[in-house]
């Protein structure tokens, strides 16, 4: 457990910490603001005025000066869910809420199952804990694997149950009955469910928090909101085990200017949901179309993404990238030889198709792809 640094200093250090590796984003330290950023899953769609407004008036008043209230987002959240804001946390943002949830629930040895592959803060909070990751593994079409996560449950007896729904990276979504059906057939378990993605889908389990005492649901503002440098997250759940999360927050975890652009994006939640749909029926599926039309692989998935696997997945993503557009590579083993590509504006993803096209066009005419052929 020792750790010596500089000063012959010794440090006691847990060894799953000095075991673990940090949390480190693709392309970090890149100016990002050069670029047309397609590769978090950001919406890539300025602050509405309004918003920014709001921001103005709380900074030039005193929201940086004093301690945050969280409360007023609290209720606003409750209006929007549908459920007393007695079963609601705000956090800072749902990474926050990922923390403070798998910390309520697990401890040093105990085990987490989870689809894979997952939203990586999950299996880097839980290794930090040291618990123990069952890892269930999607299917080949990378649909979620009904059959076998049932039997891992009964096999494994976990101490923590996550589903993301829809899943990053794979975008692949779980049916609601099959979801009540895990967590009504494991009372004395806790359940997870992460809805990051909730507005591009409208699918929910929100209001079963109010009949089970063991669901967790997670939900973000960096998605559909735009708020992804704000930090603005929530946890629902009911209050029996929502005292026990709240517990492990500190007082002021979140600050004022999340909470002020946050209410002012709940008071245009039909200008949200349009977006939304704008980017699920218009911008999405031109996407889809326009890489089928190429000859390319595409997972579509459910969510405000899509997985590309092109030839040659390295030169494609670095070809993007020189040429101003940024995508994520995918590591899974499952999903090597893919990229990610989040939806912006429909200019943007014009501007993708365009670029890789373009990078089709040169690879196909290679001597390396002639000969392959």
């Amino acid at each position: 457990m020792n750790s010596t640094g500089a000063g012959a200093t010794e440090l006691r250090i847990p060894q799953r910490i000095l075991d673990a590796s940090p949390y480190v984003p693709e392309w970090s330290g890149l100016n990002r603001t050069e670029f047309i950023r397609l590769d978090r899953n950001e919406n890539t769609r300025p602050l509405p005025a309004a918003v920014q407004e709001a921001l103005v008036r709380s900074i030039a008043s005193w929201a940086v000066q004093s301690y945050p209230e969280s409360a007023p987002i609290q209720r606003s959240l409750a209006s929007y869910t549908r459920v007393p804001s007695e079963y609601i946390l705000s956090t800072n943002g749902s990474d926050q809420g990922i923390d403070l949830c798998l910390r309520t629930a697990l401890s040093e040895g105990d085990s987490i199952l989870i689809a894979r592959p997952e939203f990586p803060v999950f299996s880097h909070v839980a290794e930090a804990i040291g618990a123990k990751i069952e890892p269930v593994p999607y299917n080949p079409d990378l649909s979620f694997p009904y059959r076998a996560f049932a039997e891992a449950i009964a096999s494994v007896r976990p101490s923590l149950i996550v589903l993301i729904n829809p899943n990053n990276p794979t975008g692949s979504g779980i049916d609601i009955d099959y979801i009540e059906q895990i967590i009504a057939s494991n009372p004395k378990t806790i359940v997870i469910v992460d809805e990051a993605y909730y507005e591009y889908t409208d699918n929910t389990v929100v209001p079963l928090v109010k009949e089970y005492a063991n669901l967790l649901v997670l939900r973000t503002f960096s998605k559909a909101f735009a708020m992804a440098g704000l930090r603005l997250g929530y946890v629902l759940a009911n209050p029996q085990i929502l005292a026990h999360v709240r517990k492990l927050q500190n007082p002021f975890d979140v600050n004022q200017l999340a909470v002020t652009a946050g209410l002012a994006q709940l008071a245009r939640t039909d200008a949200v949901r349009a977006e939304c749909r704008h980017a699920m029926e218009e911008i999405k599926p031109y996407v889809v179309q326009s890489l089928l039309e190429v000859g390319v692989e595409v997972w579509p998935g459910s969510a405000n993404f899509l997985l590309v696997r092109p030839p040659d997945c390295t030169k494609a993503v670095a070809y993007l990238r020189n040429s101003g557009v940024l995508v994520r590579s995918m590591s899974a083993p499952a999903l090597q030889g893919s990229f990610r590509v989040s939806l912006g504006t429909m200019h943007e993803m014009q501007q993708f198709v365009g670029v890789f096209q373009s990078y089709l066009k040169e690879y196909r005419g290679s001597p390396s792809w002639l000969a392959k052929k």
